[in-house]
């Protein structure tokens, strides 16, 4: 699933519709502030002499992340004598009011440039988005165009818990969440955000993308999208026939010989976040069965260095490098993995069949 802006009507095509604030002026078009012949429409952050522009919205983060904010920004020409001068804040703020993020901004140019600021959200919660002009208060400023505020939407996936499905990144320590044993309450909740920088210098970090109704018995509901080495349960007569077990764990990257999944090389950005029960589970991600964290050498390198302190201190036996925590399902080695793929694919036969664990599962609570 494609990144989403959280700022509304950041292109201005629609007026100053989703803003609020003093003096905003968002219905003139490209071309009359820069002479270009553009009917692109555009904002300028001075509206009428001797009143002060400010424009703003709120918006809302699930969690703790890194995040850009992005815009474009040019002089208009009518002020190309106070280039330097004529410009505007941005800052964005807490919903007590603290700034957590600004930038002075003095366009010099008379064509749209980007620009970015980096934002650093500590904690879920609402935040104000702000525009303040600054600089000679005569009704000839900057204008800005394009604002973008992007968020991936992997932590959106769907995870069926008591209350019904939920978002992954809003689940929370003690949420009781469906496993194949029925509800059992979440103990730790890992988050990880990848950049656009962090997956291009890293190509192995972008995400399996599972289409909607890839692994059969119209499963997953929604398109998924889930880390390379994050096991999928594979329920089939071909696991019967190899492993003598009804359904193995199989990770992500090794089902994308199959139709329908693949490497996303077009994600911008990712949220991973990882589940942590008493014991290891299968959960139920866009109606599909998935593991949740496996403690054991592959955590290990999942997980950050302060990840694996908060582990610890909850399950000490993870601080033996040596622990390997028992697994919901038999995880064949990597060859075997390979194999069975290929088997289902030469079969033609999708990674679920028969499977109805989840029917039982809500049946058990």
């Amino acid at each position: 699933m494609p990144p989403i802006n959280l700022i509304v009507n950041g292109t201005f095509d629609a007026g100053a519709t989703g803003w609020s604030g003093t003096d905003i002026e968002a219905t003139y078009r490209e071309t009359a502030y820069l002479g270009n012949g553009s009917l692109n429409r555009v904002a300028e952050v001075d509206g009428r002499r001797n009143q002060i522009t400010v424009m703003e919205q709120t918006f809302t983060v699930s969690g703790s992340s890194t995040r850009e904010l992005t815009f474009d920004t040019a002089l208009r020409t009518a002020s190309n004598g106070n280039a330097g001068a004529e410009g505007f804040r941005v800052e964005i703020l807490d919903d007590s009011g603290a700034v957590i993020a600004f930038a002075e901004v003095r366009p010099t140019n008379n064509s749209l440039q980007e620009f970015t600021l980096p934002v650093s959200f500590p904690d879920a919660g609402t935040y104000t988005l702000r525009f303040t002009e600054r600089g000679p208060n005569d009704s000839l400023g900057a204008i800005i165009d394009n604002v973008e505020l992007m968020v991936c939407f992997h932590g959106a996936t769907q995870i069926e818990t008591a209350t019904g499905p939920k978002s992954a990144r809003d689940i929370a320590v003690g949420d009781l969440v469906l496993t194949e044993h029925g509800l059992k309450p979440v103990r730790w909740v890992g988050r990880r955000h990848l950049t656009p920088a962090e997956l291009t210098a890293d190509p192995t970090l972008r995400p399996v993308r599972i289409s909607a109704g890839a692994l059969g018995q119209g499963l997953p509901e929604r398109d998924l999208w889930v880390s390379r080495q994050h096991r999928m349960l594979v329920h089939s007569p071909v696991c019967e026939r190899m492993f003598g077990e009804g359904g193995s764990l199989v990770a992500a990257i090794r089902l994308c010989d199959l139709e329908g999944i693949d490497v996303d090389e077009d994600a911008q950005d990712v949220d991973y976040v990882h589940l942590l029960f008493d014991a290891h589970e299968v959960v139920f991600a866009e109606g599909c069965p998935s593991e949740s964290l496996l403690l054991g050498p592959q955590a290990r390198l999942a997980l950050r260095d302060e990840a694996i302190e908060e582990v610890c201190k909850i399950f000490p036996r993870f601080k033996s490098e040596k622990f390997g925590e028992r697994s919901a399902y038999f995880i064949p080695d990597r060859k075997q993995q390979k194999r069975l793929v290929w088997r289902l694919k030469k079969n033609a036969r999708p990674p679920l069949q028969g499977y109805n664990a989840r029917v039982d599962a809500v049946a058990c609570v």
